[in-house]
């Protein structure tokens, strides 16, 4: 069984990473061209598309690791650091990948419907690149984890 949920959870990590890179990639080359109606309909289906796959793709990395965890069956030794590490280092990353790209793509959202009502010039706000960072953010802690755990530190 911990092979099955070791091939989840690494196949869940390739999804969430992956998405995480392409959609930043795609919102750093959308942000520098915004100004229509178009492009901030484009920028919030990818806010849609994070929601969909990115946080759900995070939370079964999340749930994998833990039955792996289980699966691996301790007891009172203790754990190797690398372990750890993966444990609490990796649950805070999905946890602070689910909440914190949601609130920030939430208020992207926002702020696009808002200039759409006033009928102002669709231009990039501040909101998109603080979105763009989070999710850097994310890819950067979840390649740390990696890293540790691949080298078992």
């Amino acid at each position: 069984m911990f092979k099955y949920w070791l091939f989840l959870h690494f196949a869940g990590i390739s999804i969430w990473v992956g998405s995480l890179l392409t959609v930043t990639i795609l919102l750093f080359i959308v942000k520098k061209h915004l100004g229509s109606k178009e492009l901030s309909t484009i920028v919030k289906k990818m806010t849609k598309v994070v929601n969909t796959l990115i946080h759900p793709s995070a939370f079964f990395v999340l749930l994998s690791g833990i039955f792996m965890m289980i699966a691996m069956n301790f007891g009172d030794s203790p754990k190797p650091f690398y372990l750890e590490f993966m444990e609490r280092i990796g649950g805070m990353t999905v946890l602070f990948t689910i909440i914190a790209v949601s609130i920030f793509g939430r208020k992207v959202v926002k702020k696009f419907n808002t200039l759409e009502k006033e009928g102002s010039l669709i231009a990039h706000p501040a909101s998109i690149n603080t979105y763009i960072t989070m999710m850097l953010i994310s890819v950067l802690l979840v390649l740390t984890v990696i890293f540790v755990v691949s080298f078992k530190f």
